[in-house]
């Protein structure tokens, strides 16, 4: 293993720091000072001469935390594997290594702390030691007969591991592999002597096949004689016939080749007429499309003439270019008669909006002063009543018709305008002092009535 187990890291704590006053005074530790556990990792904390264990479930400010002097970082993996290495001495003067695997478990992480059992290998190493026997094993051997010792350091191994078992409080332990380990010089010896071995071989194959190739080929070359010898009797008689052949078919070929040029020439005007007849017919096809052509697009006009020979190629670029810029002032046009349309247009919309929006403006000033017209006319009417009304009580105040009568000016008010009075009129008083006062009070509310009346809209509100 790589890292230290059980006991991954121990750490003695200082003093826990105070935060506060009086009251509120409160000690607790920071993260820093405890190591950082995994996921199979528990604290184990001395408190007191006494160990707690903690799951890194407890706070920073709990009082075990606080009042803890020492932590230690647990591993409770499960069938974590332990390495041993020892040597055993042989007959030559060297050592077989011997390696030993060991799955541990922790059981109890207290138990393993308070005894400081924080290295299993450790232990292990010297649980293996306490066997002397296992050093003698090899002694018999040299470094060739490491398969014979694999099997007396397996079988001594396994038998001291079932008599006396490994014993460590807190951590189960049970032996999982023996090996013996191949020695280097061994290794280098046994790779050195199949290099040559390799070797040897190569050697021997490539003689072989040496001896066979000069074989082959001297063969090969007898044969070859004897074939080149055949080959060129043959070839002399088959190339005599074949003479006396060409000779026969040269006489016969003349013949015919003088009767067969006669119709070819005969053929050969003929095809020449046809020819000429077809030509002119696509000639004047062509003529029609070309004018076509040109018709539709000048550059392929200008690169006709060009590819006839009427233009050079400086005159070619200059009626190009020429041509270029006038269809560049052609669109430059049409694209500005079209921004200039599309930006009328913006404007008439524009106006248009502006127009509705004033029109709607217009409109609700209207609406606003009809109904302040409405309401002035209908206060209007209400004073006109309520003078009415008043007038009629003075004028038979002043006649006496109101203290020969129990008549009530409340009702007789009813009775006039139609409508009830805001609040009835106290009838201890006299109809003169009745119409002085209904007159003071009619007074101010025609004021504040003249204030509604005077009262517009104006220009800047609206708008």
């Amino acid at each position: 293993m790589t890292h230290p187990y059980p006991i991954v890291e121990q750490r003695s704590l200082d003093p826990a720091r105070v935060k506060g006053k009086w009251l509120w005074r409160k000690e607790f530790r920071d993260h820093g000072e405890l190591p950082r556990p995994n996921a199979h990792h528990v604290f184990v904390y001395r408190v007191d001469g006494e160990y707690i264990l903690d799951s890194a479930q407890r706070r920073l400010d709990e009082e075990q935390v606080v009042n803890a002097t020492h932590v230690s970082l647990v591993d409770l993996t499960r069938d974590a594997e332990v390495l041993v290495e020892l040597a055993i001495p042989c007959a030559e003067a060297d050592d077989f290594t011997m390696r030993v695997t060991f799955v541990c478990t922790v059981t109890n992480p207290i138990s393993v702390v308070r005894e400081g059992r924080g290295d299993a290998q450790t232990l292990l190493r010297a649980y293996l030691k306490s066997h002397h026997r296992i050093f003698e094993l090899g002694l018999e051997y040299r470094l060739d007969q490491v398969n014979e010792v694999r099997r007396d350091v397996n079988a001594q191994v396994k038998a001291f591991t079932t008599l006396k078992p490994p014993v460590i409080s807190g951590i189960a332990v049970e032996l999982r592999s023996v090996e013996v380990l191949t020695p280097v010089e061994y290794q280098k010896l046994m790779g050195n002597r199949r290099s040559i071995e390799y070797q040897y071989e190569l050697d021997t194959t490539q003689q072989r096949l040496d001896h066979t190739l000069t074989t082959e080929r001297q063969h090969n070359g007898h044969h070859l004689e004897r074939d080149q010898t055949g080959h060129d009797q043959l070839l002399g008689s088959e190339r005599l016939v074949h003479e006396q052949r060409l000779d026969r078919e040269r006489v016969h070929h003349e013949g015919t080749v003088g009767a067969e040029r006669q119709g070819y020439e005969l053929d050969r005007l003929a095809d020449r007429k046809a020819f000429e007849r077809d030509q002119r017919g696509h000639d004047r096809a062509e003529i029609t499309a070309l004018a076509e052509i040109i018709r539709d697009n000048p550059d392929s006009a200008l690169a006709n003439a060009y590819v006839t020979g009427s233009l050079d190629a400086a005159d070619l670029a200059e009626r190009l270019l020429t041509e270029n810029r006038h269809r560049a002032e052609i669109e430059r046009t049409d694209r500005q008669a079209k921004f200039d349309r599309e930006h009328e247009e913006r404007l008439w919309e524009i106006e248009r909006r502006n127009e509705q929006r004033r029109w709607e403006r217009d409109q609700s000033r209207e609406e606003r002063k009809w109904r302040r017209e409405d309401h002035g006319l209908v206060r209007a009417e209400t004073r006109r009543k309520e003078e009415i009304t008043l007038e009629v009580i003075r004028e038979l105040g002043k006649r006496g018709y109101l203290d020969m009568t129990n008549l009530d000016p409340n009702v007789l008010i009813t009775k006039l305008t139609g409508t009830k009075p805001p609040e009835r009129l106290d009838q201890g008083r006299k109809p003169e002092e009745l119409a002085t006062g209904e007159r003071a009070e009619a007074a101010p509310a025609a004021e504040d009535g003249e204030e509604d009346d005077d009262t517009g809209v104006r220009e800047e509100d609206v708008s």
